[in-house]
């Protein structure tokens, strides 16, 4: 699954949990904080001074998160559950 910054962080640690490393990485060492876990990652970003989308290309790196299609405008994860009717460039369900 692609992580992006209306996550919570709550939500990226449990879809990848090789995530932490990443986070903390940045200086976010608030992972295991309960209020952490409802803070979306773009309002955590702004609260330590770090650019998002640099955190999200990092995240989205991490191996797993890629559902396998082939497709490079896939958008969808390992978990993926999107029909061709998500319109997501994705052609994992399609027959």
């Amino acid at each position: 699954m692609k992580f992006n910054k209306d996550m919570t962080m709550g939500e990226i640690l449990s879809i990848n949990p090789e995530a932490r490393a990443v986070l903390e990485g940045f200086g976010m060492h608030c992972c295991g904080c309960p209020v952490s876990q409802a803070e979306v990652l773009e309002e955590a970003c702004e609260v330590h001074g770090i650019n998002v989308d640099e955190v999200l290309n990092e995240l989205n790196s991490l191996e797993g998160d890629d559902c396998g299609c082939g497709d490079e405008n896939c958008h969808c994860g390992a978990d993926c559950t999107c029909t061709p009717e998500d319109n997501c460039g994705c052609d994992c369900n399609k027959e």
